[in-house]
Protein backbone atom coordinates (compact mmCIF):
# COMPACT_ATOMS: atom_id res chain seq x y z
CA UNK A 1 0.00 0.00 0.00
CA UNK A 2 1.49 3.07 -0.61
CA UNK A 3 1.27 6.15 1.79
CA UNK A 4 0.49 9.27 0.93
CA UNK A 5 3.33 12.16 1.50
CA UNK A 6 1.93 14.30 4.55
CA UNK A 7 3.15 17.43 3.13
CA UNK A 8 3.44 21.24 5.22
CA UNK A 9 4.45 24.35 3.06
CA UNK A 10 5.97 27.11 4.71
CA UNK A 11 6.01 30.65 3.70
CA UNK A 12 7.58 33.98 5.10
CA UNK A 13 7.87 37.55 4.54
CA UNK A 14 9.80 40.08 6.26
CA UNK A 15 8.33 43.39 4.86
CA UNK A 16 4.97 44.93 2.94
CA UNK A 17 8.05 45.58 -0.18
CA UNK A 18 9.04 42.09 -0.55
CA UNK A 19 5.69 41.75 -2.03
CA UNK A 20 7.04 43.87 -4.85
CA UNK A 21 10.34 41.77 -5.47
CA UNK A 22 7.95 37.94 -6.40
CA UNK A 23 8.55 37.23 -3.03
CA UNK A 24 4.61 37.89 -1.91
CA UNK A 25 3.01 35.12 0.24
CA UNK A 26 0.87 34.26 -2.28
CA UNK A 27 3.36 33.91 -4.81
CA UNK A 28 5.20 31.48 -2.69
CA UNK A 29 1.63 29.75 -1.48
CA UNK A 30 1.39 29.05 -5.83
CA UNK A 31 4.60 27.49 -6.13
CA UNK A 32 4.66 25.49 -2.82
CA UNK A 33 0.86 24.14 -4.17
CA UNK A 34 2.53 23.39 -8.04
CA UNK A 35 5.35 21.44 -6.46
CA UNK A 36 3.21 19.88 -4.28
CA UNK A 37 0.45 18.44 -7.12
CA UNK A 38 3.93 17.85 -9.71
CA UNK A 39 5.56 15.76 -6.61
CA UNK A 40 2.12 13.76 -6.18
CA UNK A 41 2.23 14.88 -2.56
CA UNK A 42 -0.77 15.48 -0.15
CA UNK A 43 -0.26 19.16 1.15
CA UNK A 44 -2.11 19.45 4.23
CA UNK A 45 -1.61 23.64 4.94
CA UNK A 46 0.70 26.15 4.15
CA UNK A 47 2.02 27.70 7.39
CA UNK A 48 2.89 31.25 6.94
CA UNK A 49 5.29 33.65 8.86
CA UNK A 50 4.23 37.40 7.59
CA UNK A 51 6.70 40.35 9.20
CA UNK A 52 9.44 37.91 10.50
CA UNK A 53 12.73 38.42 10.14
CA UNK A 54 14.52 35.01 9.01
CA UNK A 55 17.59 36.07 11.49
CA UNK A 56 16.78 33.45 13.79
CA UNK A 57 14.17 30.35 14.00
CA UNK A 58 12.31 31.93 16.85
CA UNK A 59 9.23 32.48 14.64
CA UNK A 60 5.59 31.42 15.08
CA UNK A 61 5.09 29.99 12.50
CA UNK A 62 8.00 27.92 11.99
CA UNK A 63 7.91 26.67 15.26
CA UNK A 64 4.58 25.02 14.65
CA UNK A 65 6.18 23.76 11.94
CA UNK A 66 9.30 21.95 13.96
CA UNK A 67 6.27 21.17 16.38
CA UNK A 68 4.43 18.72 13.24
CA UNK A 69 7.51 17.64 12.16
CA UNK A 70 9.38 16.15 15.86
CA UNK A 71 5.67 14.51 16.25
CA UNK A 72 5.99 12.85 13.15
CA UNK A 73 2.95 14.14 11.71
CA UNK A 74 4.69 15.59 8.37
CA UNK A 75 6.70 13.84 5.92
CA UNK A 76 7.93 16.47 3.67
CA UNK A 77 8.41 20.06 3.73
CA UNK A 78 8.18 22.57 0.98
CA UNK A 79 9.30 26.31 0.60
CA UNK A 80 9.51 28.26 -2.46
CA UNK A 81 12.73 29.67 -1.64
CA UNK A 82 15.30 28.86 0.60
CA UNK A 83 16.02 32.17 2.85
CA UNK A 84 12.03 32.34 3.13
CA UNK A 85 13.30 28.98 5.75
CA UNK A 86 16.10 30.39 7.27
CA UNK A 87 19.17 33.37 5.76
CA UNK A 88 21.86 31.65 8.37
CA UNK A 89 23.74 28.65 7.38
CA UNK A 90 23.96 27.30 10.52
CA UNK A 91 20.38 26.90 11.14
CA UNK A 92 19.76 25.22 8.03
CA UNK A 93 22.42 22.85 9.02
CA UNK A 94 20.32 22.61 12.15
CA UNK A 95 17.22 21.81 10.34
CA UNK A 96 18.33 19.87 7.77
CA UNK A 97 19.87 17.64 10.85
CA UNK A 98 16.78 17.43 12.64
CA UNK A 99 14.58 16.98 8.93
CA UNK A 100 17.01 13.53 8.55
CA UNK A 101 16.77 12.46 11.63
CA UNK A 102 13.15 12.43 11.58
CA UNK A 103 13.21 11.31 8.05
CA UNK A 104 11.46 14.66 6.46
CA UNK A 105 11.92 15.37 3.23
CA UNK A 106 13.04 18.93 2.21
CA UNK A 107 11.72 20.65 -0.75
CA UNK A 108 13.18 24.32 -2.29
CA UNK A 109 10.95 25.13 -5.23
CA UNK A 110 13.76 27.78 -6.12
CA UNK A 111 16.84 25.86 -5.73
CA UNK A 112 15.48 22.60 -7.03
CA UNK A 113 16.22 20.96 -3.75
CA UNK A 114 15.23 17.79 -2.77
CA UNK A 115 16.43 15.47 0.13
CA UNK A 116 13.58 13.00 -0.31
CA UNK A 117 16.30 11.16 -2.09
CA UNK A 118 19.07 11.35 0.76
CA UNK A 119 16.34 10.92 3.49
CA UNK A 120 14.90 7.78 2.06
Amino acid sequence: MLLTMLTIGYARVSTDRQADKGVSLDAQKSRIEAMAVVQERTLLEVIVDGGESAKNLNRPGLQRLLLLVQAGKVQTVIVAKLDRLTRSVKDLCALLELFEKRNVALVSVAESLDTSTAVR
